[in-house]
């Protein structure tokens, strides 16, 4: 029983081992892909050209991935989910200080806006497959859900609005989550387009005034505390 024990449990750690190659590998592509993606553009990315970009063979590429549309997607999602990582990590910061929803809402749309290089290079990636997937309609529901998705962590932040009191209990959360969210994606793009401290300066703004005039409450639960 006992030797019966140890084989599963080095199997378990074989599978866990494999896995965790398979990520790597994964990661390894996605990387060239994002680091290609920006020296040529996205849409002129190809399965050669990512192989080169990671340092591996086209082969290896094609073993994890059956086409470029993959590729993409994978690309996508991977930048999507750094963002939302930081989002996510900012919001327990902010949470430890008592902040207000307000402000971890302003401060989660703005990792969207490229203000530094590193949001820019995801910028640049998150709407180049944005522009493709308006083409490639296999690429379309990969959009959408990430869409849906951002739609949903914006309405949530405004329904706890409501709860706690900084937001007006007759606001249309998902009609506001909505505009925000239009708001935040034009603003993305014309920094894209139109970089300058200035134009950084007055997209952060704009934010700022949007989302402070649908949080003009005090949080119930700081006044308490108070």
């Amino acid at each position: 029983m006992i030797i019966l024990l140890l084989a599963r449990q080095t199997d378990r750690l074989k599978v866990m081992a494999r896995t965790a190659d398979h990520d790597a590998r994964r990661a390894q592509i996605v990387a060239g892909v994002k680091a290609l993606a920006l020296e040529v553009g996205l849409g002129h990315v190809t399965i050669a050209g990512v192989a080169r970009s990671a340092g591996i063979s086209v082969g290896l590429v094609q073993h994890y991935y059956s086409s470029k549309e993959e590729l993409l997607l994978d690309a996508f999602r991977s930048v999507r989910q750094d963002i939302l990582d930081r989002i996510d990590a900012s919001i327990v910061r902010a949470e430890r200080r008592h902040e207000r929803i307000e402000l971890m809402l302003r401060d989660a749309l703005e990792q969207f806006l490229p203000l530094s290089r590193q949001r820019t290079d995801e910028t640049n990636l998150m709407h180049a497959f944005a522009g493709l997937a308006l083409e490639n309609r296999s690429l379309h529901p990969g959009l959408r859900d990430a869409h849906s998705a951002h739609q949903t962590r914006v309405e949530t932040a405004l329904e706890n609005g409501k709860v706690c009191g900084e937001v007006e209990a007759v606001t249309d959360s998902r009609a506001e989550a909505y505009a925000l969210l239009a708001l935040t994606d034009g603003l993305a793009v014309r920094l894209l387009t139109a970089p300058g401290r200035a134009q950084r300066t007055w997209a952060r703004q704009a934010l700022s005034r949007e989302i402070s005039r649908l949080f003009p409450g005090e949080c119930r639960h700081h006044v308490d505390k108070a």
